[in-house]
């Protein structure tokens, strides 16, 4: 490409576009000679954090594999943890299918065919409380229930049966099974807690009073300072029980939910206030004051335990910061600088934790679970200081998008190991407000009383909601003031009413999206803003409804109350679906879009392309074109302009520009004029990209009628999968690119969709020997504009983009040849 580029003539550019090609030429050479530049990079950005994590995971499950011992175990004879050879099995099965090893691999099938080997046998298991735990922990993983359940029953009531009943130590587990007592402590006690809930999420029942017994344990002994100790009586908290109550009361909390509040139509109280629970915010006030990840804080050793308790207190308690620490980001950064070449971990020097199998087994148990993708983000718009209170308008019901996300978790059609957290809106800075907004593509918003929201923070929504994020509100008991306050914020947030509150219509995809709802019983709102409904608002409670959903029903429950929270979670799982497309993103697995200095940069860029006006939607996607400039600066290198231009259709206009863009979502039309001004400008070495917003079948017959009308004596023809347009020659190498597609239903028949992966399939026209028209019929803006659903037609996000990238940059290529070939050719002629 730099020699093309070596070879421009600045008096052959045609006047029209001479100006901006000359600069543009100008700024690749600039932009080819500073890639080759070689940068440090100590502090790796989220997407390079990203990616060396999976690395890390691939390289240490490498390494598991190989170590494997010929009966499918893994143990060092050699380590201190030998005698444990069932539980290290367990560790090393969980690490690999949390790493998303395949759980009929030949190394995990191994693994999980010897501990079912020595499920029952004393001798190996030497009945420990850690070994059984695991060892349950690990089948269930599995989820081979039609063998694996039986023995996880068993194990799991034989484990129940060994809980301390009385005194000081009542709630807690000694080594060995059944033998109540025998120095019990809490870190065998939350890992037969840890077991207990696995086993229970299986379909064993557990006893509601060993659940009540735990939690009371936990809770009335607390260290005076929030943390917890090893034993019960002491007072010196330390980091990994500190951890270990964290994740034990928000599992025991949960397993306490009952119906005591439902009256006999299965109505539940929604206006009672949530139970407080201050010694989970005191463990995690703890945790924020003395958060390390180089140390297990307040004592020495056990590092890696500790870590794989910091991510179990993390996760299951839905918090992304312990104070202003981000302790997945923090741990994840040391897990990489740690592990070594061969792909395993070994200790700190002067540690107590020296076996490579538990120490990696650990680590990626840490890196797998905390990358958990996070669906939803609920906002916490009352705590101030930046500290989360539990206890505020903005968690009446604390468990509500946490089982939420749990079931969606457990749905077939979904990516596996998803989670919600909690953002607190005085915690965010306007350097990265939106940033942090954008951790989860769904930001859920509920309460009873009026809301108080500054400009800023509405600025805050309005960004979020531009860069694809989606905003899911419910009222909670029925509360006036939340309801005049959200309508009011939708008014705030588009104070030109370009967008406004609506009740959805029974044939909103919404109804459609997982399961086909009867809309007629249904109230939602919703906000149509770009592609798609990016605001819907539940005036009903359903949230209330959440609260009360277990992955099994308790004994006795109000059929009614079932059937109400089927209904309930259902209408939530729809709009998660749509909002998220059945795809929510990856950790890390975005770059800020709100960098300060990266907007001024390419404010000053000199690339630009113009959008036209038309009658068919042409802003249906109004940041899709940002984007796609954005994208060039990113990727490339390209110095391009975000502040695109909309224009008329009109020869003046166009040639301004190399390139213009054009989509939409509807029928539409241009007069004799326009479209004698669109083959003028064409002719002139012009190039037209387009694409139907969704996939709209309105706007791609609009299209080809235009096609016609413009060219009639060229066609619009499929670009071939060996075209330079797809490969690196240009910019990006596209081999194979992903679509998603409707799969044809009846109306009444929830939506389906599948994922279809091949050469990209664009269309063009082509004159003069290059292709003049670029045009999908799938969907590439509304996937730029991070807003593509289940209802669209076109490519997933990354494809999208590097499809709009490459078109870009073949126009700006074509056009140099056609300034080097064509033109002197025309300009000779005409003298002639």
């Amino acid at each position: 490409m730099l020699r093309q580029l070596k070879r421009i003539d600045s008096s052959i550019i045609r006047p029209e576009l001479g100006g901006i090609m000359l600069r543009l030429l100008l700024l690749l050479l600039i932009c080819a000679a500073t890639s080759l530049r070689v940068q440090a990079q100590d502090d790796p950005t989220d997407i390079e954090l990203r990616d060396r994590i999976k690395q890390a995971m691939t390289r240490g499950c490498d390494y598991l594999r190989r170590n494997q011992n010929s009966n499918g175990s893994w143990a060092t004879p050699s380590s201190q943890f030998k005698q444990y050879t069932v539980g290290m099995t367990s560790l090393a099965v969980m690490a690999q299918i949390n790493c998303d090893v395949p759980v009929n691999s030949p190394h995990v099938q191994m693994g999980l065919n010897y501990l079912r080997s020595q499920a029952g046998r004393a001798t190996e298991l030497d009945h420990s409380v850690y070994q059984i735990s695991l060892l349950i922990m690990a089948l269930v993983a599995a989820e081979q229930f039609d063998e694996d359940l039986p023995r996880i029953r068993i194990l799991a009531r034989e484990l129940e049966l060994s809980m301390v009943q009385n005194g000081q130590n009542a709630g807690l587990w000694g080594y060995r099974v059944g033998q109540r007592g025998g120095s019990p402590d809490r870190s065998n006690g939350q890992y037969a807690v840890l077991a207990l809930r696995e086993a229970a999420y299986a379909g064993v029942e557990v006893s509601q009073d060993t659940w009540r017994t735990v939690h009371n344990h936990w809770v009335q002994l607390q260290s005076n300072d929030g943390g917890w100790a090893y034993k019960a009586g002491e007072n010196n908290s330390i980091g990994s029980m500190t951890v270990a109550g964290l994740s034990t009361i928000g599992i025991t909390s949960r397993m306490l939910m009952d119906d005591s509040d439902v009256d006999a139509d299965g109505r539940p109280n929604c206006c009672q206030p949530a139970p407080t629970n201050n010694a989970m915010q005191r463990g995690r006030d703890w945790m924020a004051q003395r958060f390390s990840v180089l140390r297990n804080p307040n004592t020495s050793g056990w590092l890696y335990y500790y870590l794989y308790g910091l991510e179990r207190a993390g996760r299951l308690s839905n918090v992304r910061f312990f104070g202003k620490f981000d302790w997945y980001s923090e741990g994840a950064r040391f897990f990489i600088s740690a592990q070594q070449a061969s792909g395993h971990w070994l200790a700190l020097a002067g540690s107590n934790e020296q076996d490579a199998i538990l120490n990696t087994s650990m680590a990626l148990l840490f890196l797998s679970k905390g990358l958990s993708r996070v669906v939803v983000n609920k906002l916490d718009y009352t705590s101030p200081n930046g500290q989360s209170v539990e206890q505020g308008e903005w968690n009446r019901h604390p468990l509500d998008v946490v089982n939420l996300v749990e079931l969606v978790d457990s749905l077939p059609q979904w990516p596996p190991r998803l989670i919600s957290q909690t953002v607190t809106l005085s915690r965010l800075r306007t350097e990265t407000a939106v940033e942090d907004l954008n951790q989860a593509p769904v930001l859920f918003i509920s309460g009873h009383e009026a809301m108080q929201m500054t400009d800023t923070h509405v600025a805050w929504l309005r960004e979020y909601v531009d860069q694809g994020g989606f905003i899911f509100a419910v009222r909670n008991c029925d509360g006036p003031g939340f309801d005049k306050a959200f309508r009011s914020l939708v008014e705030r947030m588009f104070p030109q009413g370009d967008a406004s509150l609506q009740r959805l219509s029974s044939d909103h995809p919404v109804f459609r999206s997982e399961y086909l709802l009867n809309a007629d019983g249904i109230e939602l709102w919703g906000v149509d803003f770009g592609c798609r409904t990016s605001i819907i608002y539940s005036p009903d409670d359903i949230g209330c409804l959440w609260q009360k959903w277990q992955r099994h029903d308790p004994p006795n429950r109000n059929r009614d109350l079932t059937q109400r929270v089927i209904r309930g979670t259902r209408i939530g799982v729809n709009v998660l679906a749509y909002a998220t497309g059945r795809e929510p993103p990856e950790k890390f697995s975005a770059p800020s879009r709100t960098d300060g200095d990266a907007d001024k940069r390419v404010e000053r860029g000199l690339l630009e392309i113009a959008k036209l006006r038309h009658s068919g939607g042409w802003d249906t996607a109004p940041r899709a074109l940002s984007n796609l400039l954005q994208a060039l600066n990113d990727t490339v290198g390209v110095a391009a302009s975000r502040n695109s231009e909309t224009i008329p259709v009109t020869l003046e206009e166009l040639t301004r520009f190399p390139l213009v863009y054009m989509h939409g979502r509807y029928s539409f039309t241009l007069e004799q004029p326009q479209r004698d001004a669109l083959r003028d400008y064409i002719g002139r070495g012009g190039v037209l990209f387009a694409d139907a917003c969704c996939g709209s079948t309105r706007f791609d017959r609009s299209f080809r009628d235009l096609v016609k009308q413009v060219f009639p004596e060229h066609e619009l023809r499929e670009i071939p999968a060996e075209h330079e347009l797809y490969t690196r020659a240009v910019g990006h190498d596209i081999p194979q690119a992903t679509r998603r597609r409707l799969v044809p239903t009846a109306a009444n028949a929830s939506l389906q969709t599948r994922e279809e992966t091949g050469p990209p399939l664009l269309e063009g026209v082509e004159i003069d020997g290059r292709l003049a028209v670029i045009y999908s019929r799938y969907d590439i803006s509304c996937a730029l504009e991070h807003q593509a659903s289940l209802a669209c037609d076109g490519y997933l996000e990354e494809d999208a983009a590097k499809i709009a990238v490459n078109v870009v940059l073949y126009a700006m290529l074509q056009d140099i040849k056609w300034s080097e070939q064509v033109l002197p050719q025309k300009e000779s002629s005409v003298r002639e």
